[in-house]
């Protein structure tokens, strides 16, 4: 069976939306199953958790930088960035595999939802995603400059 490459050389896995939560802070989080066999009747599970924060409308709610510095993390960013996690089993017994994504489900939901719901939860990622991609530039600059 052939399997198909995506854009960036990662299997091209087929995600079924398995749930949306509504988040206190306003996000939508979305769980999805990307489980697929693996060999005979044993299975990879996967569960993604992913979520869409909204660079403009977060940072606008959040007065504390100055419209400049705003204005500068959307350029870099773009309207968007995107939480995603992952959570991998291999080697999963067909008949264990719906119960194993269920444990992985409410573990996940158990452990992250809380944290993800929070009021300052948004801001944080996106300054987080921010000066990670300001760093992966600057040192990509100091590469190109001393190479």
């Amino acid at each position: 069976m052939a399997q198909k490459k995506a854009g960036h050389g990662k299997l091209n896995m087929k995600e079924k939306l398995i749930k949306t939560l509504e988040l206190k802070n306003g996000l939508r989080l979305k769980i999805y199953d990307a489980s697929r066999t693996m060999a005979g009747d044993r299975w990879l599970i996967s569960l993604i958790a992913r979520m869409e924060i909204p660079v403009t409308k977060v940072l606008e709610k959040n007065d504390s930088h100055p419209k400049e510095n705003a204005n500068e993390i959307k350029d870099v960013l773009g309207e968007r960035v995107i939480f995603e996690q992952k959570r991998d089993r291999i080697f999963v017994d067909i008949k264990e595999k719906d119960s194993v994504f269920k444990e992985m489900h409410d573990l996940f939901l158990g452990s992250s939802k809380d944290y993800l719901s929070r009021e300052t939860f948004p801001k944080q990622f996106i300054l987080k995603t921010y000066k990670e991609k300001m760093k992966k530039a600057s040192l990509y600059k100091e590469g190109k400059s001393t190479g």
